[in-house]
């Protein structure tokens, strides 16, 4: 294995690239989704609201009803039977409350294959800011590496498999969905290193790795994957936008690390654009609380970010030899804990002055939270 250490230099990211596709092959997989079109449902406008199997009361069904809501996104957090009965008796309240209904996945973010495969976890190697966010954390030996607990993307072998399979236990045995939301498709938060939860592009960069990466259209398989499974339901990516220049400042979320101007959107741009190819939609996780872009940066309005953020599907990507992706195929994924009416409101506002094709608000954490763990290497 031939592992480069990049330091921001504008050739770096393009040996990462040349590697990469060289062992992307996953034989179980569906084939290459090079010069394919969607064939996807189309999904009419989409207005939702996310919550756990366990609030969706009929009642609160109800009172979602009543101001507007259309569709109630359940997360999926179990496959044991008391987690399916869970889930049906959610999905009878929604028919009641005459509400179409969706389920949400987490995929990257699981502790359950964290717990039972460590070393599948995206690690944190060559940078070292984040440790401002960690101090106590031990240096790992010669023997070890630093992972981000925990996150196990699919952008490796290992994990690409057993996610797919503990994806599609969580679906088995339950009525098909109007859509079905994938989030966490991408590496995991810092992922070079440098604290900025915004900076997901990899799983592994550094020398240290302990699973053999894939290449820049993980993703996209990943979604046919689970589209043949339920060919009912439109699946929907859920995407994660890059870092900001202005995180490259000392007292930016990249602490000085040249990230923007280094590999992470030119990847970022490389998975995504094959994700355009096969999905219709796709919805853009814009937790401006959450991702700590409650600033001024963007403006003097609450949660100016969504539009930025939203905007960035169409301006970034052509920057890195990429196409340009409309706000008409896109569904915003709002903040809804830890916020008040009126910033609710204020991202709903930013969102359709994007011009989004629709917008679900998650009254219940999606958690992004990670902390380091020493894991053996060889």
């Amino acid at each position: 294995m031939i592992s480069v250490t990049c330091s921001g230099l504008p050739w770096c990211d393009r040996i990462v690239f040349t590697i990469v596709i060289a062992i992307s092959v996953i034989p179980v997989l569906p084939p290459s989704i090079a010069g394919e079109t969607s064939t996807r449902p189309v999904t009419s406008e989409i207005v939702g609201a996310l919550i756990k199997t366990e609030r969706a009361s009929t009642a609160r069904l109800n009172e979602l009803e009543a101001s507007g809501i259309n569709t109630v996104v359940l997360m999926l957090d179990g496959s044991d039977d008391k987690s399916k009965q869970a889930m049906h008796a959610a999905i009878a309240n929604a028919e009641r409350a005459d509400l179409a209904f969706a389920y949400w996945v987490e995929v990257a973010r699981s502790p359950e294959l964290a717990d039972k495969h460590p070393q599948w976890m995206a690690s944190l190697q060559t940078h070292d800011e984040w440790r401002r966010f960690f101090p106590n954390t031990p240096r790992p030996k010669i023997n070890e590496v630093v992972k981000t607990y925990p996150w196990v993307p699919i952008l490796s072998r290992e994990p690409f498999k057993a996610h797919q399979e503990r994806v599609l236990a969580l679906l088995a045995n339950l009525p098909p969905p109007r859509i079905i939301f994938l989030n966490d498709l991408q590496g995991a938060p810092s992922a070079c290193g440098c604290g900025n939860p915004l900076c997901r592009w990899t799983s592994d960069y550094g020398e240290r790795r302990t699973t053999n990466p894939l290449g820049d259209d993980a993703a996209a398989l990943f979604v046919k994957a689970v589209q043949a499974a339920s060919p009912s339901a439109e699946v929907i990516p859920v995407w994660t936008t890059e870092c900001e220049e202005h995180d490259g400042s000392a007292d930016g979320l990249c602490a000085g690390v040249g990230c923007f101007n280094g590999i992470c959107w030119k990847a970022y741009t490389r998975q995504l654009m094959p994700l355009a190819v096969v999905s219709e939609h796709l919805a853009v996780l814009a937790l401006y609380k959450e991702f700590q872009r409650d600033i001024p940066h963007y403006g003097a309005a609450e949660a100016s970010w969504v539009e930025f953020a939203i905007k960035s599907f169409e301006t970034m990507p052509p920057q890195h030899n990429g196409t340009a992706i409309p706000a008409s195929r896109l569904i915003a994924i709002l903040q809804g804990w830890d916020v008040s009416s009126e910033e609710t409101e204020a991202q709903l506002a930013a969102a359709k002055k994007a011009g989004v094709k629709g917008y679900v608000v998650a009254y219940d954490k999606i958690d992004q939270s990670w902390s380091p763990k020493i894991v053996r290497w060889k």
